[in-house]
C-alpha cells in the first residue's frame, strides 16, 4: 500500500479520477469540499446510483476488476485500481461512504493501522461513524451517492507546508483541471449535464477547441475502423490571437502557450486524457499552433492505447499512428493559412505594400517597397535627395527586428491595433500630395493612394484624400 502511494499522480489528476467513478455511477452532480479545520480534509460527494455493503467492500479491494473485463459503454473506469491508488497517493486516510436503497454502508482503510497491525484490514463503520464525518450532510440530502474522504493529507503537507494556505492554492489547479477533461460533461454531450463545484462553487467548462467560437473552423470528420470500433476524427483551427477575447485564450492556452497546446486531443469517452501533442508524428511549429484534432476513443480499445493507471498517458497504436502520420500535414495546412494570410486582401496588382517579402529556398528578407507612393513623395523631396532617402531605406531594413518579432509571436502577444486613425491619414495625405502634385494629377494621386498601404485598409481613405486634393489645390 505505501509503495502504491507512488504511482505518479498529482493532487489534480486523484481528483479527476475519483470523478470519473462518479460519472460510471450515473452522477449528476459532484460537489468537492475542502477544510483544513478543524481537521484538514479533501470530500468528494456524488449523487450516483452508490453501491451496495457487498460492491463497496469489492471496489475497496486493490484491482477489484480486471482490466481486460467488458465494461458499459459509460464506464471511465480501466484497471480497478483507481478509487484506492488516487486516494492513497494524496492521504493516508481514505472513507469510502455509500447509500444505495436507504442503506448507508461505509468502509475505511488508514495506512498507519495497517502498518501498526500489519495485516489487511480493512474497517467497517457503523451508521454513527458514518454520520460524524466531514462531508456526510451533502451525502445525506440524496436519495443515493457515494462520499470518498481523504484524511492525514501528509503529501500535501510535505509539498506546502501550510495547509490551510496550501490547500486553497491547490485547489485553483484543480478547478482548471476539472474544467478541461471534464468540459464535454459539464456541456451534457453525454446526454445529460455533469454540474461539479468546489466548496459550492459551480465549475464552467473550458473547451480547449474552442468549438463554439464563431471564427472557429471545424473541419471535416474522419473515422478510423479499429477491431470493429470506431475512432472518430475531426481537426479544429482555431482563430488568430487577435479574435480571441482573454477568457478564450486561457482556454486555448492549454500546455501555457498555443505552440505547445497545438496537436490531438484525446477523449476516452469524452473524457480528454490526453492533450497538445503530435506523437512525434509532426513537429511543433509556430504556424501550427492553431491545429488541434479532436480524437475519440472508445474504451473497448484501453488495450490498444496502453492507457496508464492515472488515464494521464496514451500511445496510439502503430495502425492509428500511420493514419495520423497521413493526415497530419492537411490538419495543420489551415492553420499555417490563417497565420500568413491573416488581415490580407487579395492582391489583384493594384496594392502597394510598403514591405516586400524574397524567399530564397529556407531564407526570407524584407525590403521597403521603393515604388511605393510615399517613398516616391519622400525621395522627390529637395532636401536630402533620392540618395539620402535610399541609404536611410537600406538601414531600416537592415535593423528590422525579425528575432523580436517572432519571440513575441512564440509568447502569444498578438499585435497592437494597426489601423491608422482618420486625422493621421489626413495629415499623411496632405503631405504627400504637397510633396507629388507637381508630378501627378489629382485624379491619379487619389487612386494611387486609394490602394497603398496604410490607406486602403480605411474605408474612408478615399474620400479623406478627395478632400485633401481639394483643399490644396
Amino acid at each position: 500500500m505505501e509503495s502504491m502511494r507512488a504511482v505518479g499522480y498529482t493532487l489534480e489528476t486523484a481528483v479527476a479520477d475519483i470523478i470519473d467513478n462518479s460519472i460510471t455511477a450515473d452522477a449528476t452532480e459532484v460537489d468537492l469540499i475542502f477544510a483544513a479545520q478543524p481537521e484538514p480534509h479533501v470530500a468528494l460527494v456524488d449523487n450516483g446510483s452508490g453501491m451496495s455493503a457487498a460492491v463497496a467492500r469489492n471496489a475497496m479491494r486493490l484491482a477489484g476488476l480486471n482490466s481486460r473485463d467488458h465494461r458499459a459503454a459509460n464506464d471511465l473506469g480501466r484497471f480497478g485500481l483507481g478509487l484506492k491508488t488516487a486516494s492513497i497517493s494524496q492521504c493516508r486516510d481514505l472513507v469510502v461512504v455509500t447509500k444505495q436503497d436507504g442503506v448507508l454502508s461505509g468502509y475505511r482503510w488508514d495506512l498507519d493501522y495497517l502498518m501498526e497491525t500489519k495485516s489487511w484490514s480493512l474497517l467497517e463503520l457503523s451508521e454513527d461513524e458514518c454520520r460524524a464525518l466531514p462531508g456526510f450532510s451533502a451525502l445525506d440530502k440524496h436519495e443515493s451517492g457515494t462520499l470518498v474522504l481523504w484524511r492525514k493529507l501528509d503529501q500535501l503537507e510535505a509539498t506546502v507546508g501550510d495547509l490551510e494556505a496550501g490547500l486553497n492554492a491547490h485547489m485553483v489547479g484543480v478547478r482548471k483541471h476539472l474544467a478541461l477533461v471534464f468540459h464535454r460533461f459539464l456541456a451534457g454531450e453525454h446526454g445529460k449535464k455533469l454540474a461539479i463545484a468546489i466548496n459550492f462553487r459551480p465549475i464552467e467548462g473550458a473547451d480547449p477547441l474552442l468549438q463554439n467560437h464563431k471564427a472557429t473552423l471545424p473541419g471535416p470528420i474522419e473515422k478510423i475502423d479499429v477491431e470493429g470500433e470506431m475512432i472518430e476524427l475531426r481537426p479544429y483551427t482555431l482563430p488568430h490571437l487577435n479574435k480571441l477575447s482573454t477568457a478564450d485564450r486561457e482556454r486555448a492556452q492549454v500546455e501555457g502557450s498555443m505552440r505547445d497546446s497545438q496537436g490531438f486531443y484525446i477523449y476516452r469517452q469524452k473524457r480528454l486524457v490526453i492533450w497538445g501533442t503530435w506523437f512525434r508524428i509532426a513537429p511543433k511549429q509556430e504556424l501550427g499552433k492553431l491545429a488541434r484534432v479532436r480524437v475519440d476513443v472508445p474504451n473497448s480499445l484501453d488495450h490498444l492505447w496502453a492507457l496508464d493507471i492515472k488515464k494521464a498517458q496514451a500511445v496510439p497504436p502503430p495502425s492509428i499512428q500511420r493514419r495520423l502520420r497521413q493526415v497530419a500535414t492537411n490538419i495543420i495546412a489551415p492553420s499555417r493559412r490563417v497565420h500568413e494570410y491573416r488581415g490580407r486582401r487579395t492582391n489583384d496588382g493594384k496594392q502597394a505594400r510598403l514591405w516586400n517579402v524574397y524567399d530564397d529556398r529556407n531564407s526570407f528578407r524584407y525590403e521597403i517597397n521603393r515604388d511605393h507612393p510615399a517613398v516616391i513623395a519622400l525621395a522627390t523631396q529637395p532636401v536630402g535627395g533620392g540618395e539620402s532617402v535610399d541609404a536611410l531605406l537600406r538601414l531600416l531594413e537592415r535593423s528590422f527586428p525579425v528575432d523580436d518579432v517572432y519571440n513575441r509571436m512564440g509568447q502569444d502577444q498578438t499585435q497592437l491595433d494597426s489601423k491608422t486613425p482618420d486625422d493621421e491619414l489626413a495629415l499623411l495625405a496632405s503631405s504627400l500630395w504637397e510633396s507629388l502634385q507637381g508630378t501627378l494629377t489629382a485624379e491619379v494621386f487619389v487612386e494611387s493612394m486609394a490602394n497603398s498601404e496604410p490607406f486602403d485598409s480605411n474605408p474612408k481613405s478615399r474620400r479623406i484624400l478627395q478632400e485633401t486634393v481639394k483643399e490644396n489645390v
